[in-house]
């Protein structure tokens, strides 16, 4: 059985891929028209794709990749532990060693 993760990554992938295609092959057939067209925003075609074949109450339910991709933005939080544990590293080994 094929992971979550596994499935996520190559739709994200190919809807990258399907993104710079378009993109690539627009850029040679630019018109009068082309301001009129809506911009693609690949992360919300993600959260379309991804809750499309599930009920709606549900649905709201499960986090979206936008959700996702903005927790990944905290982990720069975690190498901020490191200005109050650094300290505190000595006393925690000396109280390690007494006991």
């Amino acid at each position: 059985m094929i992971s979550t993760r596994r499935i996520a990554t190559v739709l994200a992938v190919a809807v990258a891929a399907g993104v710079s295609g378009l993109a690539v092959s627009s850029a040679n057939a630019a018109g009068p028209l082309d301001h009129l067209g809506k911009p693609l925003n690949p992360i919300s075609e993600l959260d379309n794709i991804a809750s499309s074949g599930i009920p709606a109450p549900y649905a709201a339910q499960l986090p979206g990749v936008k959700s996702q991709l903005a927790g990944l933005n905290h982990l720069n939080d975690l190498n901020q532990l490191h200005q109050v544990t650094d300290p505190v590293a000595p006393l925690l080994n000396l109280v390690s060693a007494a006991g």
